[in-house]
């Protein structure tokens, strides 16, 4: 049958077991969410992934069971939405039980592993509001679960508080497979004092009253402080290799992360047209282990590359920070800044 005609022929039942559910029925008909489950399995098998994802959707709002979320999540990785993955994969985690069988052991293998591939794919955002603002990312309203991370596709992100007719917004860039945090704050508006012209200070209460504070004494002559000893060149030379050291490997792991990635993708299409959805065979199995050895190799070669760049920084601050105090000289042929490195 075509794929149209299939989805088709899938919506009747949906609309009816929704129908039911809107009816106040307290359960579905067992018979239903077993007759959608097969649908949403056969599916699967033919690589209609997308009809899949809907039918075990339909499952998930009759009947909040494991499968339904575990088989969403996994079904969005394969279908590139990675931000969706990692939130229905992160409930699959939560109301997980504990497997019995070789089978069950097997599957939550794939979904545990789905889950750590599309947290790399992914970004999370951590929105730190007052309590009761209505949170927008992008324009969209995002529900913040007890603090937990909002999971968002990498790049730039307009985040936006409302509560009260009072906004705060701010923008930021979420790397991928990185987590970043934005705290949303409301200026203060006190009772009975009109805001500030913009781009000027607020002026205090008694603008004759002198600062608080004791008055500033006359300046006594002093002498300059000595320079200090010059950098050891033995630690400017170690400093400058160990950078080059780290960044090196932080490369060499990062590209052996994409070739993992590579050995990963190439070992899920050669499993089928489902790209390994249950971890049953052989093939599949070694597709998750080249999926979770990129995942350390680019770990850790970001944790290299990052130890490079701080070495780095570290030792031109200690090269080139001041040794003596600043003179400024001041002629016809402009500012001359002199000092001791």
């Amino acid at each position: 049958m075509p794929r149209n005609t299939r989805r088709v022929a899938a919506l009747p039942l949906c609309i009816a077991l929704l129908a039911g559910a809107a009816e106040g029925r307290a359960e579905a008909p067992p018979e239903a969410v077993a007759r959608l489950m097969a649908q949403a399995n056969a599916a699967a098998r033919e690589d209609r992934l997308a009809d899949s994802r809907d039918l075990w959707m339909a499952v998930w709002r009759l009947e909040r069971v494991q499968v339904a979320a575990c088989n969403i999540g996994a079904l969005s990785l394969r279908l590139g939405d990675a931000p969706a993955a990692v939130r229905w994969l992160s409930l699959c985690q939560e109301i997980m039980r504990a497997p019995r069988t070789p089978a069950e052991r097997a599957l939550v293998a794939s979904r545990l592993s789905d889950l750590a591939r599309a947290r790399q794919l992914a970004g999370e955002l951590h929105v730190v509001a007052p309590a009761g603002s209505k949170i927008t990312i992008d324009g969209a309203p995002a529900e913040i679960e007890d603090g937990k991370p909002v999971p968002v596709a990498p790049g730039h992100h307009v985040v936006r508080a409302m509560l009260d007719g009072d906004i705060a917004t701010a923008e930021i860039d979420v790397p991928r497979g990185e987590a970043r945090e934005v705290v949303l704050t409301f200026a203060a508006r006190p009772a009975g004092a009109p805001a500030p012209l913009p781009g000027l200070p607020a002026a205090p209460a008694d603008a004759t009253a002198p600062p608080p504070g004791p008055r500033a004494s006359p300046l006594a002559p002093f002498a300059p402080p000595p320079p200090r000893p010059g950098p050891r060149p033995e630690l400017v030379a170690g400093g400058f290799g160990l950078s080059a050291t780290l960044a090196a490997i932080g490369g060499v792991m990062l590209v052996g992360a994409g070739k993992k990635d590579e050995a990963g993708d190439t070992a899920a299409l050669s499993a089928g047209p489902n790209r390994c959805f249950r971890l049953t065979q052989p093939i599949c199995q070694q597709s998750a282990s080249a999926y979770d050895d990129a995942i350390t190799y680019r770990g850790v070669g970001i944790a290299g590359l990052i130890a490079g760049g701080a070495i780095l920084a570290a030792t031109l601050g200690y090269t080139f920070y001041p040794r003596g105090p600043a003179e400024i000289t001041v002629s016809a042929k402009g500012l001359a800044l002199t000092s001791k490195f």
